[in-house]
């Protein structure tokens, strides 16, 4: 940009600046109220301050304002370091004193009252400038005045740049002129003659929303201005051009499209771009895009028409002024309803409202306002006054003021409200009356009301409880003498205390949250907390609520006992609960009446249903119920209502996710006094797993049952085999006979009915070998136990024979049928029996086995089995049902543990009884019937 300097760039947009401010304050000013603003450091745009001197700072060269007089107003960053001085100390100082040698000091100085009287616009200076530590710097200052918008000077302005070698000096300044371009926020743009667009800077781009390459070379009306004002444009520009004028065009506003489409309204600066020869070639344009401040301004005239519109039509008087009081800017048209005075007479005269003030009420308004006038605004109302009308008649008013503030924190107004209050202080006249016949009826009453209240005094000292009243302030108003000691330190207790300061350090934060909350909703609040008094445990509820007006009522009582109760009732439930759980054992209670039924949350947890939202009934608990077992358990429900009698039953359960589980439940009824079955309560216990454990264990004792018969069936099979031989080797006899007899033609009658006898007795063995070697579970049935043993007996024969062992049997026919398992009590039999041979194959002596068969009750038989062996060692006594433990040689200690569970498992028992003389007894007991029947 050759044809461009940094001066001619910076008269460009001072003056773009100061038109562009012009215009806007005469669109903002709202009366006088508008947001005060000061002048930039370039020109005299209204501009504020603080903008400008961003944009200054933001420059490479050194660039300072000055006032008329020459002091320094500002200086930007590059300035401060080429002198080496902070900014803020080059403030306020003549800049002058910045030249090193004194006898340019009276040439700088006369320089600068020419520049400030407007007979130099501008000036270009060599001198020395010296700088904060002393060292000498040349430099070339170029001054120039601005101007307001009379054409006034308002500052002075200097560019200073250090001076070297004319080549570097003109590079530098080219260099300078070419990043103020691009750092400045207006948009610069160069017009040629033939209407395209040849140089425009960052900021043009960034306006006109596009890259440099897509607005360069463009023809600058039929690209970038809208259809309807195209020509009118064109027409200017090429007037503008055609005229040669040497004065730019200060303003021009138009609109503009982007890059995209979008139209914004701009402000212009036109100047004049000649070559060498003098030819215009183009115009020089600084643009401003002033479309969001047309929008600011439109909504700036629409807030003042709205304001206008409330102001003349609410009850109250709005006012604007100064600060000071002394000047009015707006008044709402009440004014001359109030005062009765046109609106214009406050403006022209601002303190004519001051005549109509009423003398008595004069000193105290004026002493307010003087207040507020030095600041103080502590309060915004000033104290109620009369204005006297012209036919003497007077107006109550009540006034109150708020101030504005600038960005600096300053007052720059004031603005009131005064509402007519006479209505109401007539009102309040009219009620002073009604009070003074009111006090006569409170005096009479005062006399009834102090009887009553020592009445009520003695009643409150008298309460059981701590009772306390207490202002807004915290204060005691009142208390009484209860329970100090709940509340209180050691410290006296009086009325206008400080309740915070008295408390005891451990109780205050709730209490001064309670007090808190009441205060602030006016809502009853209520905590408890414990205490440790003289060495004891105690406990208190304290109730914090609301009372008279701006007051609040503390009752302390004592709840120790009520709170140890009900912590010993929490431990209790939570024991019964933790036991419940951890038994598996749930509660519950049948409201028969209104069929509602309770569970403890154990019931819940066993029947798998959500105690929050499942509600038990007496039909839904019958849902739960397995369809096998409903009909029993609800005869069982009703004939233990029908009978007054409590049941135990074992039935099963479906879940909700259809898993079947097995319970033990309990219940009884309980009734009311005249016989009334009021409801029932019982016990539920999952036995599920020992359900499943049981089965399994019959499962296991059936499998051992049947290895144990197939063991001893091993033993005896020498004995077996001779009592099978014995028959058939008879028979083999007998038939020899009979083939004789026959021959010889007898009668073999006798020996046929010998046969089938023997062959009775051999089927018969070998039934019972069979129903022995028969893996089969357990079958509880009715038998007679004589016969059981004669048939053990039968197949132990051989060795009883073998052994030389004498049986004796006693019983009793009438007490002899048992209800069990018939295989698994022989083969109990069979292992007592077996033991007692064993225990006695080495006694010198007689062998006896004694077998006595004899009722042990009303419902058990007892099957008594004794020898004449040597008996147990007493200490192996305890260890004789232990599973794998013996005291027979080559034994695997599993005989009597399996005979122990094979009875139990018929609901029998079996137990060892030693003999006084020498041997072992050992006495089964087996049921007579179904436990059940």
């Amino acid at each position: 940009m050759s044809h461009a300097k940094t001066s001619e760039l910076l008269n460009e947009v001072t003056r773009l600046r100061r038109r562009v401010g012009e215009l806007e304050q005469e669109h903002r000013r709202i009366d006088s109220a508008e947001k005060p603003v000061t002048r930039g450091p370039v020109g005299g745009a209204s501009y504020q301050t603080g903008r400008d001197h961003s944009l200054l700072d933001a420059l490479p060269c050194a660039v300072c304002e000055c006032d008329l007089s020459g002091e320094i107003l500002f200086a930007n960053t590059t300035f401060a370091e080429l002198h080496g001085y902070p900014q803020v100390e080059l403030k306020g100082r003549h800049y002058a004193d910045l030249i090193a040698d004194h006898q340019d000091h009276d040439a700088s100085r006369q320089l600068l009252e020419q520049l400030a009287d407007g007979q130099l616009s501008s000036h270009c200076q060599e001198t020395v400038h010296r700088r904060q530590d002393g060292k000498r710097i040349p430099v070339e200052v170029k001054w120039r005045s601005q101007r307001d918008g009379s054409g006034a000077v308002s500052g002075l302005l200097a560019v200073t740049t250090e001076r070297r070698t004319d080549k570097s000096s003109r590079g530098q300044e080219a260099d300078l002129a070419g990043q103020y371009f691009n750092l400045v926020r207006e948009m610069i743009l160069v017009v040629d003659a033939d209407e395209k667009v040849s140089l425009i800077n960052q900021q043009g781009c960034r306006l006109m929303g596009g890259e440099e390459a897509e607005i360069l070379g463009k023809n600058w009306f039929d690209n970038f201005l809208p259809a309807d004002n195209r020509e009118e444009v064109r027409i200017f520009f090429h007037q503008f051009m055609e005229q040669g004028a040497v004065q730019p065009v200060e303003y021009y506003e138009n609109d503009v499209l982007t890059v995209d489409g979008t139209v914004k309204r701009i402000a212009w600066h036109f100047s004049i771009l000649q070559d060498e020869s003098g030819t215009n070639i183009g115009t020089l344009n600084v643009a401003v895009d002033i479309t969001e401040r047309l929008e600011e301004q439109q909504t700036l005239r629409e807030s003042r028409q709205i304001f206008h519109q409330i102001s003349e039509h609410v009850h109250e008087m709005l006012w604007v002024s100064s600060a000071d009081l002394r000047k009015i800017f707006y008044v709402s048209p009440k004014y001359e309803e109030f005062w009765g005075q046109p609106c214009q007479s406050i403006y022209d005269d601002p303190t004519i409202w001051i005549e109509r003030i009423h003398p008595d009420d004069l000193e105290s308004l004026m002493e307010s306002m003087n207040q507020k006038i030095q600041g103080d605004f502590s309060s915004t109302h000033f104290p109620q006054f009369r204005v006297v009308h012209p036919d003497g008649s007077f107006r109550w008013l009540e006034a109150r003021s708020f101030p504005v503030y600038n960005e600096q924190h300053q007052v720059t107004r004031m603005v009131g409200i005064v509402e007519d209050i006479t209505q109401r202080k007539q009102d309040e006249a009219a009620i002073l009356k009604e009070n003074e016949l009111l006090e006569e009826r409170v005096r009479q009453r005062t006399t009834q009301l102090a009887r009553k209240t020592a009445q009520l005094k003695a009643l409150f000292q008298g309460l059981p409880d701590q009772v306390l009243v207490i202002n807004h302030e915290g204060e005691i108003v009142n208390f009484n003498g209860r329970h100090r000691e709940y509340l209180f330190s050691n410290r006296d207790l009086s009325s206008g205390s400080k309740l915070k300061e008295l408390l005891l350090e451990e109780i205050r934060l709730p209490f001064t949250e309670a007090i808190q909350r009441v205060q602030a909703d006016r809502k009853r609040a209520s905590f408890e907390y414990p205490l440790t008094v003289d060495g004891q445990q105690r406990w208190c509820r304290a109730r914090v609520q609301p009372y008279l007006q701006d007051e609040i009522l503390i009752i302390v009582e004592d709840i120790s006992e009520q709170k140890m109760s009900e912590i010993e009732l929490n431990k209790t439930h939570d024991k019964l609960s933790e036991a419940q759980r951890l038994a598996h054992i749930g509660s519950w209670e049948w409201d028969v009446a209104d069929d509602s039924l309770w569970w403890s949350e154990e019931v819940f947890r066993i029947f798998d249903l959500p105690s929050d939202t499942f509600r038990p009934t007496y039909p839904s608990f019958l849902e739960t119920i397995h369809p096998e077992d409903r009909g029993l358990l609800e005869r069982v429900v009703e004939q233990s209502i029908l009978n007054d009698l409590p049941y135990s039953i074992e039935h099963r359960i479906i879940r909700p996710d259809g898993e079947v589980r097995y319970v033990h439940e309990r219940g009884a009824v309980k009734k009311d006094t005249r016989g009334n079955v009021i409801s029932m309560h019982g016990t539920v216990q999952d036995i599920t797993e020992r359900q499943m454990a049981s089965s399994k264990m019959q499962e296991y004792r059936d499998i051992l049952a049947h290895a144990s018969r197939l063991a001893i069936m091993g033993e005896l099979t020498a004995g077996i085999s001779h009592e099978l031989n014995q028959p058939l080797t008879a028979m083999a006899n007998y038939s020899s006979a009979m083939k004789t007899r026959m021959e010889q033609g007898q009668d073999v009658s006798d020996l046929v009915q010998r046969i089938e006898a023997l062959s009775h007795r051999s089927g018969n063995i070998v039934r019972r070998l069979k129903s022995m070697a028969e893996k089969r579970p357990q079958e509880l049935m009715r038998f007679n136990i004589l016969d059981s043993i004669r048939s053990t007996l039968q197949l132990i024969e051989y060795e009883l024979r073998q052994k030389k062992i004498d049986v004796q049997m006693a019983g009793e026919s009438r007490m002899s049928v048992v209800y069990a398992d018939r295989v698994q009590i022989e083969q109990v039999l069979s292992n007592l029996f077996i033991n007692a041979m064993d225990a006695m194959s080495e006694m010198p002596v007689s062998r006896r086995l004694t077998i006595e068969v004899a009722p042990a009750g009303e419902f058990m038989v007892r099957v008594t089995v004794s020898d004449n062996g040597p008996g147990v060692p007493d200490d192996f006594v305890g260890q004789l049902f232990t599973p794998f433990t013996t005291s027979k040689q080559g034994g695997l200690g599993i005989g009597l543990s399996l005979s122990r569970s094979l009875v139990e498992a018929s609901g029998g028992k079996i137990c060892y009884s030693p003999k006084s003389d020498s041997g072992a007894s050992f006495d089964v007991f087996l049921p007579c019937r179904k436990m059940d029947e």
